[in-house]
């Protein structure tokens, strides 16, 4: 009985200095809760490090657009992507580092009380960045495989196999996102968002206005992609985004800023140099295409690689630098190298740049999206350029020199016997080191002409891939959905055009 009763009494006390017994098993250490910000801050640096990375296990689409070449393993650029699991991992990230901490900011900040009329707008700030960024993911997820989950992606507890969502009807859906994103933050300008934790524009109040523009130049990108099978709806968002506003200057270009610390630096920091593996070299189809284009070569040539010295690489006669055979393993101290610009730990990473835009309009005034016709193209083509040397530091009298140049100038006929060919060579150059959008650019205009190199051929990979195929884990685990999903888009290949790749 005495036993009995001392248990009684210890649980008592027990019972008595804590409500819940539960709390026992709390780490202090390892909090359970989070903020809004946290996630936002998390998702947005996942999302740029994704899309500027080259990890072979996880982004490729510098070797798909032929920039770069391999040196000890070439798979990758033979289009081997299930060897790593290569779609399994871009869908991964996306879906479940970015897309799903978006939401998870998205309903706690819908959760917070707003009293004041800056409260409210700040928080209206809050959820239209963080729309802004994820229609972009979409967009990217769409871009790389066509139909994708996307009005039951995410909530896995009501949706734990989600269905695959037309591509057009994503697109469309977006763009009225987008623009209403655009609206809310123009209205709110006098008011920050995300202070701090936007690592992208800062969050302060002025930043709203570059987010405005981004979303405006974003819709302008999907305008244009989906162009070739709905133009007058493409025109109408074109206008509507030019009318609101879309990036100004590289001053406004989306990037990101990378610190030295670990952890935080550009992924290409460990990728190109921590690593010690030399693996990548910039690609001879690239390489020889911009030393054709003016004599002594691209003026970005000087910016964007480098000769060893040791060994230097033997020049064919008049070259000035020269890249790897794409597709095939190359030994890295025969060829020029990517240059220490890019092995800088805060190089920052970019996800949408003036240049970019200034190509794109070029595009829409070629195909009357937007009025003027060609000698409007040629100057939206000529800012492209030039933003693009610009922002690689470039002098002003290079820049006006290499403009003049026959193959550069718009209306000479040695720049291209098209449009495509004109905008889509120089969108290519300028897009170095933005391996998707190079791939995106050349998927729609089908200018630079890549061929699929020897090795794949053997491998019965006759074309450069138009997409991803889905994930491996998608087929065993959403069979169903991804089924309906490979048939919808004509079938699950790297060969199977996404439903804006018309021509």
């Amino acid at each position: 009985m005495k036993k009995i009763f001392l248990l009684i009494s210890v649980v008592s006390i027990a019972m008595s200095c804590s409500s819940d017994l539960t709390d026992m098993n709390v780490d202090p250490k390892r909090p359970t809760g989070t903020k809004p910000e946290y996630l936002f801050t998390n998702a947005e640096k996942k999302l740029v490090d994704q899309m500027v990375n080259t990890n072979v296990n996880n982004n490729v689409f510098r070797l798909f657009a032929q920039q770069w070449a391999e040196t000890t393993y070439p798979n990758e650029s033979q289009y081997d992507l299930t060897a790593r699991k290569i779609p399994d991992n871009h869908f991964l990230f996306l879906y479940r580092d970015v897309l799903a901490d978006f939401y998870d900011a998205r309903v706690m900040i819908e959760g917070q009380a707003a009293v004041t009329a800056s409260d409210i707008a700040i928080k209206q700030n809050k959820l239209a960045v963080i729309d802004v960024l994820e229609a972009y993911t979409y967009s990217i997820l769409v871009d790389t495989f066509g139909n994708v989950p996307y009005t039951q992606a995410i909530d896995i507890v009501k949706y734990p196999l989600p269905v695959y969502d037309d591509a057009k009807a994503i697109y469309k859906d977006l763009i009225t996102r987008l623009a209403a994103d655009a609206t809310i933050l123009k209205t709110n300008s006098a008011d920050p968002n995300f202070g701090g934790s936007d690592i992208i524009y800062a969050g302060t109040a002025a930043s709203n206005a570059k987010w405005a523009k981004f979303a405006n130049s974003l819709i302008i990108r999907l305008a244009v992609n989906i162009s070739d099978v709905d133009a007058a709806y493409a025109a109408t968002q074109v206008q509507a985004a030019l009318a609101s506003g879309p990036l100004a200057s590289n001053a406004d270009n989306t990037k990101l800023a990378y610190l030295t610390t670990s952890g935080n630096q550009n992924p290409l920091y460990p990728d190109l140099v921590t690593s010690n593996r030399n693996d990548f070299i910039p690609a001879d189809t690239f390489v020889a295409a911009m030393d054709a284009v003016a004599p002594g070569g691209d003026p970005r040539m000087a910016k964007y690689f480098v000769n060893s010295t040791t060994p230097a690489p033997v020049l064919p006669p008049g070259r000035t630098f020269i890249g790897g055979t794409y597709g095939e393993a190359n030994v890295f101290s025969t060829y020029s190298h990517i240059t220490a610009t890019l092995n800088n730990p805060v190089f920052p990473g970019t996800i949408f740049d003036y240049s970019e835009l200034q190509f794109l309009l070029a595009e829409a005034a070629e195909k009357n999206l937007i009025p003027g016709g060609s000698a409007v193209a040629k100057t939206y083509y000529d800012a492209g350029i030039t933003a693009s040397m610009a922002d690689w530091g470039v002098a002003p009298a290079a820049i006006a020199t290499y403009l003049a140049q026959p193959k550069v100038n718009y209306l000479s006929p040695l720049s291209g016997a098209t449009y495509k060919e004109k905008i889509g060579m120089q969108a290519w150059f300028a897009l170095y080191n933005r391996g998707f959008e190079a791939w995106t650019s050349y998927r729609r205009l089908d200018f630079p002409v890549l061929k699929s190199p020897t090795s794949a051929v053997n491998k019965g990979i006759l074309t450069v891939p138009v997409r991803y195929t889905y994930p491996g884990v998608e087929q065993s685990i959403n069979g169903t959905n991804y089924t309906k999903a490979a048939s919808d888009i004509g079938g699950d290949l790297m060969s199977t055009k996404l439903f804006w790749d018309k021509f």
